[in-house]
C-alpha cells in the first residue's frame, strides 16, 4: 500500500509538535516559581538522563519503522539492505507485519529491563552525587518515580515506530496532545499542592503512560489492523522471529551508534554542565537549550511528517516527489528557525525574567545554541532521508564527530575561561568540519539538485500557495 501524507497529517504534525513544546513552556513558569534553582537544575538533568536511557533502544526504533513501512508497502520479505518487492506487491504483507510486531515486543522487553537496571544502579549513584547539597528526601522519591517512568516508556515505545511505519502520523500527534495535557495538569496541580520535584516526576509518568496507551490503541484500530493481523492463520515460527531479529539488528546497530552520537552532541551537554558548573548554571543553560531545541523541532516538523511519504516515494522510485517534499521541508526549516529564535529573544526571555528575576538568560549563548541546533537538524533530516535506502553510511562520521565534540568541549573547559560557551563551541566545530554539510550534499547529489536550488524551489512553492489563497479570498469577496 502506497503511503502518502495528507494535509491533515501535516496539520496534526504541527499541532502535536507545537502542543508538545508549548506544554513544556507553559509548565516552565510553574517550575521556576515552585522549585528552587538547584531543583530546576536537577530536573533538567533528569530529562537528560531520559535521553540517555532512550539510547538503550539503540537504533531499533527507526529500523523497525523502516521495515514496517516496507511490509505496509507490500514487500515480500525484508533484508539487511532493503526489501524485496514484486510487481504484484501492492497489498499489505500482514504476515511479515505480524512477525515484525512480535519481534519488537520481545526485543523491547529485554531492552527496558536492561535500561531499568542501569538507571537503578549507575544512575542512582550519579544522582546522589550531584544532589548531595539538597536536604530532605523529595528528590530521592522523585528519582524513584522517574526510574519507573523510564522503564514503562521504553517498554511500550515501539508502538510509535509501528505507527510511523504505516504512515499514521496523525494518531501519534493526537496521542502526544493528550499525553502532554495530562502531564501539564498533573504537574501543575501537584506543584501548587507543594509536592516539589515529585510533582514533575509524577507528571512525566502520566505523560508516558497516556502516550503509550493511546499509541497502542490507535495502532490496533488503524484500518482494521487488529482484524487483519488476526486473520493471519499461518503460525509464526521461532525461526521467523530469529531471522527478523538478525536482519533488523544489522542496521539497528548503526542507527544506535548514530543515536548515541546525536545524544553526545545535544542532550549530554546538560550532564557535562552538571559536572563542571553549579546546578543553578546548569538549569539556566538547559532551559536555553530546551528553547533552541524547541524552535528547531517545530521548524523540522514538516520534514518528519512527510518521512513515511519519502520512504514510499523511494520504494516507488518517485524522485520528483522526493525533491518536492525535501524542498518544502527545508525552506520551512530555515524560515521558522529564524522566526522562532527572534520570538524567544523578544518575548519569552523577558517574560521568564519577570516571573523569576534572578533567572538571567544570555542572548549570545542562545543564538549560538540556535545556530547549532539548526545545522544539526538539517544534517539529521538529510541522514534520515538517506536511511530510506536501509543503509547508514553516515554512522562512522557521526560517531567520530561526537567523540571529537566531547574532547573539544573538555579541552575548552580546562584550558580556557569561556565557561558555558565550551558546551557550544566544541560540538559546533566538530560537526561543522564535516557532518553539517556532507550529508545534505549527498542528498542533493542523489536527487540531482543543489541546496540553494532546493531551498529556492521550496520558498517559491510556499509563496505561490500564499498568493493562490489570497487570490481565492479576493474572488470570494
Amino acid at each position: 500500500m502506497k503511503i502518502k501524507a495528507s494535509k491533515m497529517d501535516i496539520i496534526w504534525s504541527y499541532i502535536g509538535t507545537l502542543f508538545s513544546l508549548s506544554s513544556g513552556f507553559i509548565l516552565l513558569p510553574f517550575i521556576l516559581i515552585f522549585l528552587n534553582s538547584n531543583e530546576v537544575g536537577l530536573w533538567y538533568i533528569f530529562l537528560s538522563i531520559n535521553g540517555l536511557v532512550n539510547l538503550f533502544d539503540f537504533g531499533f526504533d527507526p529500523t523497525f519503522a523502516r521495515n514496517i513501512a516496507y511490509a505496509w508497502s507490500g514487500a515480500t520479505e525484508i533484508s539487511k539492505t532493503g526489501a524485496k518487492f514484486t510487481k504484484e506487491s501492492k497489498r499489505v504483507n500482514y504476515r511479515l507485519l505480524k512477525i515484525l510486531i512480535t519481534t519488537s515486543k520481545n526485543l523491547y522487553r529485554i531492552i527496558s529491563l536492561l535500561a531499568f537496571f542501569f538507571v537503578a544502579t549507575v544512575g542512582t549513584v550519579y544522582m546522589v552525587h550531584i544532589s548531595k547539597g539538597l536536604s530532605g528526601y523529595n528528590h530521592i522519591i522523585a528519582w524513584v518515580i522517574f526510574c519507573i517512568s523510564l522503564f514503562l516508556n521504553l517498554y511500550m515505545g515501539y508502538f510509535s515506530a509501528l505507527l510511523r511505519g504505516v504512515g499514521a502520523v496523525a494518531i501519534i500527534n493526537r496521542a502526544t496532545i493528550f499525553s502532554k495535557l495530562s502531564q501539564l495538569i498533573v504537574s501543575v496541580v501537584l506543584l501548587a499542592m507543594g509536592f516539589g520535584l515529585i510533582s514533575v516526576a509524577v507528571g512525566f509518568l502520566a505523560n508516558g503512560f497516556v502516550l503509550r496507551y493511546l499509541c497502542r490503541y490507535g495502532f490496533y484500530n488503524y484500518r482494521n489492523m487488529e482484524e487483519h493481523l488476526n486473520s493471519v492463520k499461518e503460525p509464526l515460527m521461532k525461526t521467523d522471529i530469529k531471522k527478523a531479529m538478525h536482519i533488523v539488528s544489522y542496521n539497528a546497530f548503526r542507527d544506535g551508534l548514530v543515536a548515541l552520537s546525536n545524544y553526545l552532541t545535544t542532550q549530554a551537554s546538560s550532564i557535562m554542565a552538571s559536572l563542571f558548573f553549579t546546578l543553578g548554571q546548569t538549569g539556566i543553560y538547559s532551559i536555553s537549550l530546551q528553547f533552541a531545541n524547541a524552535v528547531s523541532s517545530v521548524s523540522a516538523s514538516m520534514i518528519y511528517a512527510y518521512h513515511p511519504t519519502l520512504q514510499s516515494a523511494y520504494v516507488n522510485k518517485d524522485s520528483e516527489t522526493e525533491r518536492n517534499i525535501i524542498a518544502r521541508g527545508l525552506s520551512v526549516l530555515y524560515f521558522l528557525s529564524i522566526l522562532g529564535t527572534i520570538a524567544v529573544i523578544v518575548f519569552i526571555f523577558p517574560i521568564l525574567h519577570i516571573i523569576k528575576p534572578d533567572t538571567n538568560f544570555s542572548i549570545p549563548i542562545f543564538l549560538g545554541l540556535s545556530l547549532y541546533t539548526l545545522l544539526w537538524q538539517q544534517q539529521s533530516s538529510s541522514a534520515s532521508y538517506i536511511s530510506n535506502t536501509n543503509q547508514v553510511p553516515y554512522m562512522p562520521a557521526f560517531v567520530i564527530s561526537s567523540i571529537l565534540s566531547i574532547i573539544l568541549t573538555l579541552l575548552a573547559i580546562k584550558f580556557t575561561d569561556i565557561g558555558i560557551w565550551s558546551l557550544i563551541i566544541g560540538p559546533l566545530v566538530a560537526q561543522g568540519i564535516y557532518n553539517n554539510w556532507k550529508w545534505t550534499h549527498v542528498v542533493m547529489s542523489r536527487l540531482d539538485t543543489t541546496l540553494s536550488r532546493t531551498i529556492k524551489s521550496g520558498f517559491q512553492y510556499w509563496i505561490q500557495v500564499l498568493l493562490n489563497k489570497l487570490k481565492n479570498k479576493r474572488g470570494d469577496i
